[in-house]
């Protein structure tokens, strides 16, 4: 701000020119003590009518008092995104027309409807099938996040009410309507904002209007969606699990720290069953019992399971499957240094997926994407930890292929002459990459630095689609960390939903 922007407006019509920043400091001490002078009395007085109306009003007005501003920094903030969105939206379409010849603007393409337009995965199922030519749709529910909208792949984007156990047939009667509108032939929910069972509860509808929907039926999500039945499957099955007990009520949970279990390991308790597909909870148990807190809601009707979380080297995998046979598997390592996703090859993890689903046996053949987590002990032992429904993080590492693998273009497609179906030279985070390094100056890390930059990919930039990358780092992810501390500070108080134990 320039100096003489405090100065008087007397002073600045009689002065040609902003004096300097040294003249004008004993002008601004002045009006400063000026305005302290004039300003505290009614600042007393506000303050006692502050207190005297926390004292009089009830709690319930007392909390509408405090929400109101938060209220109406929400409502400035929808102004800002709106005007934010506004210039995106005109480079987007600027970046369409320069990149994208007019014949392929024009030609008839068949459109694919994708889910989860905030998450990083749909971004890049939509870039793989406009690859692969197809018209690209991508949804997402109300209050996220729209990512996708600003990648020159997505020819529309619409925003999609958020489903819950009594209201689901909205969710499914506007996929419907978008289906119908955009003359959808093919839907790939991505089930990471949302549950896959409401993804599996539109699927008929969306097949009667003649749409093709990746993803399994109902029953079919019962059954791999939940952790507790992939357990008893693969007891069934003959494969090795951990260590897990199925929890019925509090006193199920009680009696594991009454025998010492809990303090022998690192247990991760998590929701199954019917009711647990839908709204799905998980958190780690505490050593002591002191510091348990348990949700109301345990019952025959509502399982949990509790899970021994494993010491070893895990793995996260996204896992496509096609009429119950694994047609596509990336695994990646987890790390735990940067907590972030290596792809490696994993000849174990794809030999118990093929044998996993070649015992499975269910009503009907499984069709979709579904995510394992695994570890591998000590004794070199593959063992799962959990499991769900959806396209998974590490599908950034599959290629333009993995879409005709889904979809083949023609009869005559050939998955061995089409090229990679997994990035070979890996992808990786740009601000992780460079933060590390300035954790730890080093040659061999600046080395590394400019090795990584040049030989693997960046996670979300691509010279034919970079809005993307701009609207994740300098939009997206500032807000969700600001969203996160807020979730944090409030999560210091003490919850309605949980109750301790003694």
């Amino acid at each position: 701000m320039p100096a003489c922007a405090t100065e008087s407006l007397t002073h600045r019509r009689d002065s040609p020119r902003c004096q300097s920043p040294v003249e004008s400091i004993p002008e601004e001490e002045h009006l400063s003590l000026l305005a302290r002078l004039i300003g505290w009395y009614p600042c007393f007085l506000l303050r006692i009518t502050q207190e005297i109306a926390f004292a009089l009003l009830p709690m319930a007005w007392q909390q509408i008092a405090l929400v109101i501003p938060v209220w109406i920094f929400n409502f400035w903030m929808w102004i800002f995104w709106q005007f934010m969105q506004l210039p995106l939206t005109i480079f987007k379409m600027f970046m369409t027309v320069l990149i994208t010849p007019m014949s392929e603007r024009n030609r008839k393409k068949r459109t694919v409807l994708i889910s989860g337009g905030s998450t990083i995965q749909s971004l890049h199922l939509a870039r793989n099938f406009y690859s692969a030519g197809a018209r690209v749709v991508v949804c997402e529910v109300e209050g996220l996040f729209a990512l996708a909208r600003f990648s020159t792949a997505v020819n529309k984007f619409y925003t999609i009410p958020k489903p819950n156990s009594e209201y689901q047939q909205n969710y499914v009667r506007t996929l419907c309507e978008i289906v119908e509108k955009e003359k959808v032939s093919y839907y790939v929910p991505v089930s990471s904002t949302t549950s896959a069972y409401y993804d599996a509860a539109a699927k008929p509808h969306l097949e009667l209007l003649g749409c093709t929907s990746f993803c399994p039926g109902i029953k079919e999500v019962w059954a791999l969606d939940d952790t507790l039945e992939i357990f008893k499957s693969c007891e069934k099955m003959g494969i090795l699990t951990p260590v897990y007990h199925e929890i019925t009520s509090k006193n199920d949970v009680l009696r594991l720290y009454e025998s010492g279990e809990i303090r022998t390991g690192r247990y991760v308790m998590t929701t199954a069953g019917p009711s647990g597909l839908i709204d799905r909870v998980k958190f780690v148990l505490p050593p002591s019992r002191a510091d348990l807190k348990l949700p109301h809601d345990i019952s025959q009707h509502r399982p949990w399971v509790v899970v021994q979380d494993v010491e070893g080297d895990h793995f996260l995998t996204c896992t496509t499957v096609k009429e119950s046979k694994v047609i596509a598997n990336v695994t990646c390592l987890l790390d735990r240094e940067s907590k972030g996703l290596v792809p490696v090859e994993n000849n174990e993890i794809n030999e118990w997926l093929h044998n996993f689903f070649h015992k499975l046996t269910l009503l009907r053949p499984v069709t979709g994407h579904i995510s394992f987590r695994f570890v591998r002990t000590k004794n070199n032992n593959v063992l799962p930890l959990s499991s769900r429904l959806g396209v998974s993080l590490p599908y950034i590492c599959y290629t333009s292929v993995h879409p005709r693998l889904l979809w083949k273009p023609c009869k005559h497609f050939s998955k061995q002459s089409s090229g990679p179906l997994i990035a070979e030279s890996g992808r990786y985070w740009m601000p992780e990459t460079v933060v590390n390094t300035l954790k730890h100056p080093s040659i061999e890390n600046v080395t590394r630095l400019i090795g990584t930059v040049l030989d693997k990919r960046e996670v979300l930039f691509t010279l034919w689609d970079p809005l993307p990358y701009c609207a994740y780092y300098h939009m997206q992810l500032p807000f969700k960390n600001i969203l996160g501390f807020v979730q944090k500070q409030q999560n210091k108080f003490p919850q309605p939903v949980a109750a301790p134990v003694h």
